[in-house]
């Protein structure tokens, strides 16, 4: 079974951390597609379902994803959080591109630093990556202060990075760097 972490985010609620199933594609989809989540991505509006499921029904083998979801009381699951985290090839094997999309009603909360937290325990307990990066747009201050929180810094603003809402947004590559850890093997002579 695969490995899921599970996390009470309120009286009512826990968080469960997983990778990604086949029949989450739904779910992810309509997060996706949510006005909020859009505007800060690179996605256009109106990405048909074929379209969808082709570029996110099968992650590439180097590409590993992480969905944050619910369970109400009712005792549904509610899908609030993705991350996806691509890992590079071959000159930049010590590098992570990360992209992180969350449900507007749990923007700045824990379950949202919590994923954040599942994805970066991957990189660094698991993945061996030394360099994660992330594009965060400029005006998005809470994503980059949750970045800053996790270790990341703003590397350089790119201006113009991208048109969205009938302009042109400047956006910020923010990077965590990782310093390589010493094994501690206690036979070690």
């Amino acid at each position: 079974m695969p490995r899921e972490r599970q996390t009470l985010v309120s009286d009512s609620s826990t968080l469960t951390i997983r990778s990604q199933r086949s029949d989450d594609l739904e779910h992810l989809f309509a997060l996706i597609n949510a006005d909020e989540v859009l505007l800060d991505s690179l996605e256009l509006p109106y990405l048909s379902e074929e379209v969808f499921r082709e570029r996110y029904g099968s992650p590439p083998a180097n590409t590993h994803t992480l969905i944050a979801e619910t369970s109400l009381p009712s005792g549904r699951k509610r899908m609030i959080g993705v991350v996806w985290l691509k890992t590079m090839r071959p000159r930049r094997r010590h590098v992570g591109q990360l992209t992180l999309a969350i449900h507007p009603d749990y923007r700045g909360s824990e379950a949202e630093a919590t994923l954040l937290g599942a994805a970066l325990d991957l990189v660094d307990n698991w993945l061996a990556l030394r360099r994660v990066e992330a594009v965060v747009y400029v005006d998005d201050r809470a994503t980059i202060d949750l970045y800053e929180r996790h270790g990341f810094t703003c590397e350089a603003t790119m201006r113009r990075y991208a048109f969205r809402a009938g302009v042109y947004s400047d956006a910020c590559l923010m990077a965590r760097l990782r310093t390589p850890v010493v094994s501690s093997d206690a036979n070690a002579e």
